[in-house]
């Protein structure tokens, strides 16, 4: 399929937004072990909330654009939720990295189109 710019353009922001969410969260998971007891399960809860809601953003990405790979990366998102609800932070925050591969593919591809329009 062909981007048009207008399209490569939602696609990018689209993209760059929900890279950076992910590695955000990426990171969060990798703190709840250093938190104090009592402190744990909020954290855990709302990171869990935080990652379904940023699936739920890759799906409506997916919806609005129609680019399949942002659902791959919710399909990977709602892994991580698994992981983190059996207490494996480090593999939930490494499983949150492997969602940043087809965002990132879906960013270069629109990168390209804005790139050779002028636009970037």
């Amino acid at each position: 399929m062909t981007l048009t710019p207008k399209d490569a353009l939602l696609q990018y922001h689209l993209a760059e937004r929900l890279k950076l969410d992910i590695m955000m969260i990426a990171h969060q998971f990798v703190t709840i072990p250093s938190l104090k007891k009592e402190e744990k399960a909020g954290a855990k809860t709302v990171l869990i909330a935080l990652t379904d809601v940023l699936a739920s953003d890759c799906e409506a990405a997916a919806k609005m654009t129609g680019a399949e790979e942002f659902n791959q990366a919710a399909a990977v998102l709602l892994a991580v939720i698994g992981l983190a609800e059996s207490n494996q932070f480090g593999l939930a925050s490494d499983k949150s990295g492997e969602a940043m591969t087809p965002i990132t593919t879906v960013a270069a591809g629109a990168f390209a189109v804005l790139h050779e329009h002028g636009l970037i």
